[in-house]
């Protein structure tokens, strides 16, 4: 008898520690949350990008309809580590303007790409922004045609400048073309020194 209580008490903490690892498994599988924050106001606001930034904070560039200047602006927002925001600044004009990609550039500031419906020759317009450390415009420049030209992607390159992927209507051969503009550090098509 002694030795089924054994085995009883054995197969009992077997089975204890299985379901320990599987909840643990399980729980580690879904993730918990740690913090999340929302931002916005009355009207329709959207973050589509993010970056983890060398202050363990995070850079979001999404769009605006709750404040700025326009129908959607663009909307930068400085979170800290804990999701809670340092500052935030919306750029555009009257119409439509919205990024879809942001990076933490070499100087501390930021690189933020997509379209504005604002300026540039016409349609929507390549629009890429270079911001300071604290969010302050250094430059921005627009690339495109007549009709729908907008930016997807940035990076910094290692040469200081900056690649951009996107799509264009105004150029190439004909509907929607892939389209890449290498840049140098300030925001020139080609390279100037």
């Amino acid at each position: 008898m002694k030795s089924v209580k054994k085995r009883f008490y054995g197969l009992g903490i077997v089975l204890a520690v299985l379901v320990v690892l599987v909840f643990s498994e399980t729980s580690a599988f879904a993730g918990a949350i740690t913090w999340d924050k929302t931002f916005g106001g009355s009207k329709d606001d959207k973050a589509y990008s993010i970056a983890q930034t060398s202050d363990g904070g995070y850079i979001v560039a999404g769009d605006t309809e709750s404040k700025g200047a326009g129908l959607d602006d663009v909307w930068v927002i400085k979170l800290d580590k804990n999701g809670n925001k340092e500052w935030d600044k919306t750029f555009g004009g009257k119409y439509y303007d919205e990024p879809y990609s942001i990076a933490q550039t070499s100087d501390g500031g930021y690189i933020v790409a997509g379209y504005t419906d604002s300026k540039g020759a016409g349609g929507e317009d390549v629009w890429v922004i270079k911001l300071d450390k604290n969010g302050n415009k250094e430059w921005d420049k627009t690339f495109g045609g007549s009709d729908w030209d907008k930016a997807n992607s940035v990076i910094q390159t290692s040469d200081g400048g900056y690649i951009v992927a996107g799509d264009t209507e105004s150029k190439g051969a004909g509907g929607d073309d892939a389209w890449v503009i290498k840049l140098d550090k300030n925001g020139n098509l080609g390279s100037k020194k």
